[in-house]
């Protein structure tokens, strides 16, 4: 007897030795591509202002995230800003949005495993999800760390629907398992309206493991499922719009749906499609995109072309159906917030959901296409994706590097150079020259997140100054009293001002080594 069960015993240590081992390694690569961004001491934009206000003002970074429909996400920015002190202190955020992504990968390989995926190619899948642009932001920029928080409340919708949407759930725990989904993705909106809909994302990793019959039975499928979603997001614009009657947060001027739906939807496709296709390449604002950008464009397209023809014909016009209309409506779903807003600011920030779609059919595809080869083509299949997965991380540690925590190390440097020259008992007349998006040190940008610069506007020199002159100077109570301020895009005379700040030379400070950490 015992001779039978050993190799049971065997089998069942080392399947959860293989569990336990994906699971570390899932949990750790974030840290590893972004340990580096993680450690660096730089802000971006908004971070200093932010910093401040968590401290001086409490309570309006609440009232200005409300008014944009994000209480959630001014209520953890603000609790946790305030725990932080000077530039290190926006260490810790960062550390917080890998984090944040470190779950998300375990419980993405944990839904996907449950859907049918096999160890592998779920294992890089949620790998892949948190290296993408997308993700990059979350990690890079310490003021996004709340979204990591969001992705993990959509993610956790979907398992709870999931739950009450199985035929064999009774009638009770049916709607409880469905109500707790609602209200997971309606707090996932609050959040940040752009992540609810990652719920897409789980949706279309289930879609392509399953067999349909008839066009109907997925038609149903998703009608529930979407049923759930309608309800989540539904149920953050009614708290969103209830907050806004009851006077507790005054509605932005941002706060408005599109009317054109029609040039919405040629402005998504032009301009916003092309991002989600290039899957791990990144797109440049100044110039044309990086030499992988249209290729990885044409690649994902070709594969999911053949993958298609494929499933043509395994499963006949069912089949083709089935990924076309998943594809086109889940596309839609997963990019709803922003197509509904009248904004159209195509930044990576917005894109998780809908790159993390296209992501999804895209491995099925690769999967797809390795079946024609019964005996070895499964495992290049992986060996494909194993090695996209891998390029893909070591993009995501330059990109966080090159494009966030260098060039915007560098304005903080010059702004240093700027408080080392004041002398309080004098307090001198500081002048910072802005620097224009075109100054940037990095060698691509796009939009105000990747390689962009931050002290373009006087308010975020003024926030700036304000930090570095607090660093040099930590036991004064107000260091903003040692010196008078003025920023501008155009230098004045050279007597109205004691110290300059030329932001614009960020440029050439691009030629001298930045250290990262102390």
């Amino acid at each position: 007897m015992s001779l039978q069960r050993f190799p049971l015993r065997t089998r069942i240590t080392t399947g959860a030795f293989r569990a336990l081992g994906t699971a570390a390694l899932l949990f750790l690569l974030p840290w590893v591509v972004y340990g580096s961004a993680i450690s660096s001491h730089y802000g971006l934009r908004d971070d200093y202002a932010i910093q401040r206000e968590a401290r001086e003002e409490p309570g309006k970074i609440l009232r200005v995230c409300g008014a944009m429909g994000r209480p959630l996400y001014g209520w953890l920015l603000e609790r946790s800003t305030r725990e932080t002190d000077g530039v290190e202190g926006l260490s810790g955020l960062r550390a917080l949005g890998v984090l944040g992504l470190a779950l998300l990968s375990l419980a993405l390989y944990l839904l996907l495993r449950s859907e049918g995926w096999r160890r592998a190619p779920a294992a890089l899948l949620a790998a892949f999800l948190t290296v993408i642009p997308s993700a990059q932001v979350v990690a890079s920029w310490s003021i996004c760390w709340p979204q990591g928080v969001a992705l993990l409340a959509s993610a956790a919708a979907f398992a709870l629907a999931r739950r009450g949407l199985r035929p064999s759930a009774s009638g009770t725990l049916r709607w409880a398992w469905c109500v707790g989904a609602v209200v997971a993705l309606a707090a996932s909106t609050l959040i940040y309206q752009a992540s609810g809909p990652f719920y897409a994302v789980l949706l279309a990793a289930a879609l392509v493991t399953r067999r349909f019959d008839d066009a109907r039975t997925p038609a149903r499928w998703l009608a529930s499922h979407l049923f759930v979603v309608g309800g989540g997001l539904g149920l953050a614009y009614v708290i969103t719009r209830l907050t806004f009657w009851l006077g507790l947060f005054t509605p932005s001027p941002r706060m408005v749906l599109e009317r054109h739906f029609v040039d919405k939807a040629g402005w998504f496709v032009t301009q916003v499609l092309p991002n989600a296709l290039a899957l791990n390449a990144l797109n440049d604002t100044d110039a044309a995109p990086s030499g992988g950008y249209w290729p990885m464009v044409g690649v994902t397209l070709t594969v999911l072309a053949l993958a298609l023809v494929v499933e043509g014909r395994r499963a006949g016009r069912v089949g083709v159906g089935t990924w076309v209309m998943a594809l086109v409506g889940l596309s839609g779903v997963a990019y709803c917030a922003s197509l509904l807003a009248s904004e159209r600011w195509p930044t990576y920030r917005t894109l998780y959901a809908l790159t993390g779609v296209w992501s999804v059919f895209f491995f099925a595809a690769v999967l797809k296409l390795g079946e024609l080869w019964p005996t070895r083509g499964p495992r290049v299949a992986v060996a494909v994706l194993g090695g996209f997965v891998a390029v893909s991380a070591l993009l995501a540690h330059q990109q966080s590097v090159e494009l966030f925590a260098r060039p915007q190390g560098r304005e903080l440097e010059l702004m240093r150079q700027g408080a080392a020259a004041i002398v309080p008992s004098r307090k001198p007349r500081v002048f910072v020259l802005t620097a224009r998006q075109r100054d940037s040190s990095a060698s691509q940008r796009y939009l105000d997140e990747f390689g962009s610069v931050s002290v373009d506007t006087e308010w975020v020199a003024k926030e700036l100054l304000a930090t570095a002159v607090r660093e040099r100077f930590p036991l004064e109570r107000d260091p903003r009293a040692l010196y008078r301020f003025a920023a501008g895009p155009l230098l004045p005379e050279a007597g109205a001002y004691d110290i300059l700040v030329d932001m614009r030379q960020v440029r050439l400070a691009s030629a001298r080594p930045i250290q990262l950490a102390r």
